[in-house]
């Protein structure tokens, strides 16, 4: 009896054995298909997220002088809008008068770090500008001058809009020419 519990052990054994054999066959079989998948596909990896904008706005204080052709001056607010949503730190809305007396004594310490300063024309229509001649300073320089006249008209979220784009591809220019003279001057050891 006890020979017949030995072959019946054996062949469970031996039919085991057989099921992981083929089992494991086809685990390998599956994996090398795997295997195969990725070394022909593209790369699959995970992508680093994309490093954020540069935001060359960001903190700095501004100032604005724009006279306008209307009563209420509405480029200047839509430009402050624009402005804020830029994560300046500060606007100052500056007369005409104030604005000249900073670009010829721009030495206090809470004075803004740029100066907007410039001429609307909109014959009195919020809506709509037909002549724009802004500046932007800052204590050093002349950043950007925007001078448009177009034919019939155009919005206002326009002229802020690509304003402010000006702006800030020019500062990051001055950014960057000024970090390549730092880098040459620590170069020379000066």
């Amino acid at each position: 009896m006890l020979e017949v519990i030995a072959v019946v052990v054996a062949a469970a054994a031996l039919a085991i054995c057989a099921g992981l054999a083929v089992r494991f066959r086809e685990l390998s079989r599956r994996l090398r298909a795997a295997e195969l998948a990725l070394a022909n596909s593209p790369s699959t990896g995970t992508a680093l997220p994309e490093p954020p904008e540069p935001r060359p706005l960001e903190g700095l204080r501004v100032g604005v002088a724009i006279t306008q052709d209307h009563p209420h001056a509405p480029f200047a607010d839509l430009l402050k809008e624009h402005l804020f949503a830029e994560d300046v730190s500060d606007i100052s809305i500056l007369s005409p008068e104030a604005a000249k007396a900073l670009r010829a004594n721009w030495t206090s310490d809470d004075a803004p770090d740029i100066l907007i300063a410039g001429e609307i024309a909109c014959n009195g229509y919020a809506e709509v500008y037909y002549t724009a001649d802004i500046s932007c300073f800052t204590p050093q320089e002349a950043v950007c001058t925007v001078v448009e006249r177009p034919p019939h008209g155009d919005r206002p979220v326009n002229l802020a809009t690509g304003l402010i784009s000006k702006l800030k591809q020019e500062l990051d220019k001055i950014v960057g020419r000024d970090e390549r003279r730092r880098a040459v001057r620590e170069l020379r050891g000066l």
